[in-house]
């Protein structure tokens, strides 16, 4: 009896340690798989922003950030301005530029690759190599 005491102690305690250093290696991975393949930072990402103003000309910003939502890094960047919200940022200015819905029903659309988004900035979560779009556009 005692030796099958002691053989159920070493046996938990051996899988405690398996349990212990898989979770260890699964952290090593994760914090590897943060780091780019192109050898950026760890968590660092470039995103496109594509701005079309209300003359319709286009200016492209690209965003080297280590933000996990649109928001984030187009505050970061410094050429869009807005109030954050209940709901999060509310996109005002862009490169200089204001749109007033109470002036003209006018506002910045976002979207992504050409299709509205059915998130706002604060809840859009950003990956490398995206390509975002804000339009002056007027209701």
């Amino acid at each position: 009896m005692k030796n099958f005491k002691a053989f159920i102690r070493i046996s938990v305690l051996v899988m405690l340690c398996a349990v212990t250093a898989l979770f260890v290696l699964s952290c090593g991975k994760k914090e590897e798989a943060a780091t780019g393949t192109d050898g950026s930072a760890s968590g660092e990402i470039t995103i496109t922003v594509e701005v079309i103003n209300s003359a319709g000309e286009h200016t492209d910003h690209t965003i080297t950030t280590k933000a996990s939502k649109l928001a984030d890094a187009l505050l970061e960047a410094g050429f869009v301005e807005g109030p954050v919200e209940e709901y999060g940022l509310y996109i005002t200015t862009v490169d200089g530029e204001t749109a007033d819905w109470n002036v003209d029903q006018s506002y910045w659309a976002l979207s992504q690759n050409g299709e509205y988004l059915m998130t706002g900035a604060s809840d859009t979560e950003i990956h490398d190599g995206d390509h975002f779009e804000l339009t002056y556009t007027k209701g």
